[in-house]
């Protein structure tokens, strides 16, 4: 069963901020789009101001495990052709953690995809070493499920036994098919018991097909909060008389409860076909271990 949420917080949201204070979060993920211009991908005044303060714990005043994503659009991925950039922010703010570097793998794409895999692998091998003291998450791409066993492979061959994989993509446009291909690339990823995180998924009536995962990172919440939305397990309703503050605290405690109340998790794939398996496991929040060996 997954063992929690996890929220990510925008540094441009005090809101967001003061929520992951406000429910006691352990681990939090921050987008590295904050800290650059959306137009040139340069660190942004934000950032020096983060880096000024002495990092990101110093300037948040949050003193739990700070993963940095580097996840990002893919106009921005373009403009870091060297991974001396990414090192400049990942130095310069002092995660726990961080990402490894995101690419452009798109579905029926296979040879784009794998030059993408190439090109990112090698400004990962060579981020690894201008990172020493912080730790990476390997970052799985791939549009098919040889693309996806490759490139896991490689980075643990690195060192990395903790993954990420963005299925935002995959649920954009309610695809199922998408879906299920979604989950069967996190089963590969999931299937040498590695620890797993899934970053965008979006609604909680999608966790229990994904619970095989470790841990959800969500900013959901405050979508649908910003949108008018609040859940009551994983029913959608209009909500009045509500700050945005109030109902995203509201759907964050909301998913939590959801997440403890699965009494099903997903096994792995076999023969193709997803089987179930009962389970009475409360998740919960673990920091994992982050020791990685470069």
């Amino acid at each position: 069963m997954a063992r929690g949420m996890i929220p990510l917080v925008r540094l441009d949201c005090k809101n967001s901020i003061e929520l992951a204070k406000a429910i006691n979060s352990p681990i939090i993920v921050i987008p590295i789009y904050d800290l650059i211009s959306n137009i040139t991908a340069e660190p942004n005044a934000l950032f020096n101001r983060i880096k000024t303060s002495g990092g990101i714990h110093n300037y948040l005043d949050y003193h739990g495990f700070v993963i940095l994503t580097l996840i990002m659009k893919d106009a921005l991925i373009k403009k870091f052709d060297d991974a001396g950039k990414y090192a400049y922010i990942i130095n310069g703010i002092k995660p726990n953690a961080y990402s490894t570097v995101d690419g452009k793998t798109y579905n029926k794409k296979d040879l784009e995809s794998l030059n993408e895999i190439l090109r990112l692998s090698d400004q990962t091998k060579e981020l690894l070493k201008l990172c020493p003291d912080i730790k990476p998450i390997g970052h799985i791409k791939g549009c098919n499920p040889i693309q996806i066993k490759l490139h896991l492979e490689y980075l643990k061959k690195l060192g990395i036994n903790i993954f990420i994989f963005h299925v935002g993509d995959f649920f954009r446009n309610g695809d199922e098919k998408m879906i299920q291909q979604a989950k069967y690339f996190c089963s590969l990823i999931k299937d040498q018991n590695n620890t797993l995180f899934l970053y965008g998924l979006g609604a909680p009536r999608r966790m229990l097909e994904f619970s095989f995962a470790d841990y959800f990172i969500t900013y959901s919440h405050f979508v649908n909060a910003r949108n008018g939305v609040i859940f009551h397990g994983i029913k959608r309703t209009k909500f009045h008389g509500m700050s945005v503050y109030d109902a995203a605290l509201h759907n964050f405690k909301e998913f939590l409860e959801h997440l403890k109340n699965l009494n099903y998790q997903t096994k792995l794939f076999t023969g193709g076909r997803c089987r179930w398996e009962e389970a009475q496991q409360e998740p919960q929040y673990i920091i994992p271990d982050l020791e990685v060996r470069i």
